[in-house]
């Protein structure tokens, strides 16, 4: 029975492991000796988890603390906060807490000793989970079944991340939506991998000791970070690599850890990605994606017309509000439409449908221009494929009639003439001394 239990688990997904009782019992061991390192209320909690400067503060309290208790590190905390650098790491480190300990506060004040709904530790906003799903779940903490019959478990609201309502005070990771907040980018180096001995052969979540003798605490690599993990923090869990995707459009699913699992689905719709600025060779290679920035760049020009018009504004639907954005940045979400190329047949529709407004409405098709060359009657639009701007003057012209006159504007050459007039009619301003005129 254990050994089919330890089969099941998303820990040993994957994995080339042999179940057996006596391995059965070693996995035991080595899962109790992996949450040695979470922070508690033990007196002996790995200082590693907070900054080195503050480690010997003795912040951290127990999770059946007082209300005295917490009041009195509250203060602790607020002294720390004002005697730390600003912009330093003690210093987002003690924020963070203090915000966990007045969450924690609240709490006790709401509940009046009864069972916690909601509990608030290391960035995560967890809730009792009142009807869990159907889905078999298992602890991100422990990596064990759920059995919501009769146990109860917590799911927090940012990041997802479930465990059972004995593991939540023992947690070791840190919220994945904290952690990308405070990033506010993705990791743009292919699996900046530094070994095992730069983590002291032990696992970056929960300092769990790796060795290769030991099948059941095998080092599993994530390829998104290129950190180790234990099995307990690493599922084998399969992702798309950013860093791939940009620099080789490499769209093939790789194993990463349960933290950068969660990081990458929180952050699959955010726009984080500016692929002019990492790797613009990208345009040349990928024709679909030099496309669709094209049409980012027309409707960048469109949303100067509608925003103007009563009847545009109702065309502002939620693609063109992220596409049509001057950040010129991409979501990892815009990347997988663009590869399955369904982005670019939403883009044509949309860009259709705002070209035929503007071009119709009386109030957006005055703000047109009219070629200075050629001199015709045909209105041309800065997002008009045959039509170029100038970028010194704003005028627009004929592609065709621009190449005819030497790619020469000639208001910019009207306007460089009179420059010219005028400094050469104008006389010579004279200087006079001011000391002459001080007594």
């Amino acid at each position: 029975m254990a050994a089919a239990l330890a089969n099941d688990s998303p820990k040993y997904r994957n994995s080339l492991i042999c179940c057996s009782p006596r391995s059965v019992e070693n996995a035991s061991i080595t899962e109790s000796s992996s949450t040695s390192g979470c922070v508690s209320g033990d007196e002996n909690y790995d200082t590693t988890f907070i900054p080195k400067s503050i480690s010997n503060k003795k912040l951290k309290i127990h999770s059946s603390a007082t209300k005295e208790e917490i009041e009195k590190a509250i203060n602790q905390c607020k002294e720390l906060v004002l005697s730390s650098p600003q912009c330093s790491e003690e210093r987002k480190w003690l924020v963070r807490y203090l915000v966990e300990l007045r969450l924690r506060l609240q709490d006790l004040n709401e509940n009046d000793g009864l069972s916690r709904v909601r509990v608030s530790i290391k960035g995560h906003h967890f809730e009792q989970q009142v009807n869990p799903s159907n889905r078999k779940q298992y602890c991100d903490h422990c990596s064990g079944v759920i059995w919501s019959i009769v146990q109860s478990s917590y799911i927090c609201n940012d990041c997802g991340y479930i465990c059972h309502y004995k593991c939540v005070d023992h947690i070791c990771r840190m919220c994945a939506h904290v952690v990308m907040t405070e990033k506010g980018q993705f990791e743009m180096s292919i699996c900046p991998e530094k070994g095992l001995s730069n983590q002291d052969y032990k696992c970056t979540e929960c300092h769990a000791a790796l060795t290769f003798k030991d099948s059941w605490n095998e080092p599993r690599l994530c390829d998104y970070t290129g950190l180790y993990f234990c099995a307990t923090c690493h599922w084998n869990d399969l992702s798309a690599i950013p860093a791939r995707v940009i620099h080789n459009w490499d769209w093939e699913k790789r194993y990463v850890s349960r933290l950068a699992f969660q990081m990458l689905n929180l952050s699959w719709s955010r726009p984080y990605i500016d692929v002019e600025r990492i790797n613009s060779r990208l345009f040349n290679f990928i024709a679909e994606l030099e496309w669709v920035h094209k049409m980012r760049r027309d409707l960048q020009w469109m949303r100067r017309y509608l925003c103007n018009c009563t009847e545009g504004n109702s065309l502002f639907s939620p693609l063109f509000v992220q596409l049509g954005d001057v950040n010129k940045k991409y979501s990892m979400a815009h990347l997988q439409a663009i590869n399955d190329g369904s982005l670019e047949t939403q883009l044509t529709e949309l860009t259709e449908v705002c070209r035929a407004h503007i071009t119709g409405c009386p109030r957006c098709s005055g703000k047109g221009y009219l070629c200075e060359i050629c001199s015709n009657n045909e209105v041309l639009y800065p997002f008009d494929s045959g039509a170029l701007l100038c970028e010194k003057c704003n005028s627009m012209y004929h592609r065709s009639c621009w190449l005819r006159k030497g790619q020469k504007c000639l208001k910019c050459v009207r306007l460089e003439d009179r420059r010219k007039t005028i400094e050469t009619d104008s006389p010579d301003a004279k200087e006079f001394d001011i000391d002459k005129f001080v007594d």
